[in-house]
């Protein structure tokens, strides 16, 4: 016999707006009521129809995810896991597009959404700019991911790079090294840009801020440019054994180059971290199965998935209407063994709403 919102109710002891109100998520109903509800449908193995709910509200269930190639970044494979996850525990199906990164596969793929039937879309936006997206959207509800735009024009869930660089970086300080290099940093032309507001600037912000405050000089040949891929990383790890290196530390800008860096080094006989103690940052779970195990400032996937999706189902629903908000993700240090100290607790930074 099919479980009725009726009879979820009737178990209850409450009518069938209120259990249709809080299964929805409705915010404005009591603890007590909202644990009996719940309770209630468990007992009854009461699943909501979301077709019917979907066909009542004019919506197709659909949220589609833009992220660049899942190929080139490990850290967006991880991702999508966690934002799959989100999506289906409200009820939504999650859908994937890839892109290059580069401006015009981003703007092919949003103007091919629109073709398409989705309910909204979280999208990785590179280069894009927001007043283009909007353009190109059609006033479907979009959060954006890492956009630090200074007038936001859309919701937003960022990783705050300057911090988690300057977490790394400091750590590398705390353990000894001296001699630091950052791995990725970004063109020589733009680090005099005061206000950059992109991924390099902000993590190369956070290295300098590390550095200056221990009182540690930084020369050009500390900041090794264009290392944001595995295969540059293992570039890289090839160019220092033949130009030869002194440094005692390495953080890259994130945990592929990491995992690349160590491959090159090991190709020259270098040893991690014997040779070179390295640091990433992301946090993908590849660097628990490699040898070392890599050290990193690691993103809380969970709750980067969990924020991007609440807001934009927020915005679907109409649950929210207000000006655009921006969420940052909340990041731990798990130290394992590319700098030599073993394993501890993560030391966690809560998120902060900007």
């Amino acid at each position: 016999m099919v479980v009725t919102l009726k009879d979820v109710a009737a178990e209850a002891g409450v009518s069938p707006a209120t259990v249709s109100y809080t299964l929805r998520g409705g915010q404005y109903v009591s603890e007590h009521t909202s644990k009996k509800v719940r309770e209630a449908a468990d007992r009854l193995g009461y699943t909501i129809n979301v077709a019917a709910r979907n066909l009542r509200y004019g919506r197709t269930g659909v949220i589609e995810t833009v992220v660049r190639g899942l190929d080139l970044s490990s850290f967006y494979a991880h991702m999508v896991t966690h934002v799959r996850q989100s999506c289906e525990d409200r009820g939504y199906q999650a859908l994937f597009m890839q892109t290059e990164g580069e401006t015009q596969t981003i703007r092919n793929a949003v103007s091919k959404l629109n073709n398409q039937s989705c309910d909204g879309i979280l999208l990785d936006a590179g280069a894009l700019a927001p007043r283009t997206v909007r353009s190109l959207s059609q006033n479907r509800p979009i959060v954006l991911l890492d956009d630090l735009s200074a007038s936001p024009l859309f919701d937003t869930i960022y990783m705050p790079r300057d911090e988690m660089s300057r977490m790394a970086t400091q750590y590398m300080i705390d353990i000894g090294c001296r001699n630091i290099a950052l791995i990725g940093a970004p063109q020589e032309s733009d680090r005099h840009y005061r206000h950059g507001r992109n991924e390099p600037m902000l993590q190369y912000k956070g290295f300098m801020s590390a550095m200056n405050d221990a009182g540690l000089s930084v020369t050009d040949k500390q900041l090794v440019q264009d290392g944001w891929r595995y295969f540059k990383g293992v570039d890289i790890g090839h160019q220092m054994i033949r130009e030869g290196f002194d440094f005692d530390g390495a953080v890259c800008v994130n945990d592929s180059t990491a995992l690349g860096l160590i491959r090159g080094l090991a190709d020259g006989g270098v040893q991690v971290p014997r040779d070179l103690k390295v640091i990433g940052i992301d946090g993908v779970s590849i660097g628990e199965f490699t040898v070392p195990r890599l050290t990193t400032i690691a993103v809380d996937m969970v709750d980067l998935a969990e924020k991007g999706i609440g807001m934009l189902v927020e915005r679907i629903e109409g649950k929210y209407d207000g000006k655009p908000r921006r969420m940052s993700v909340k990041y731990s240090l798990k130290v394992k063994e590319s700098c030599g100290e073993g394993e501890a607790e993560p030391v966690v930074k809560t998120d902060s709403a900007a």
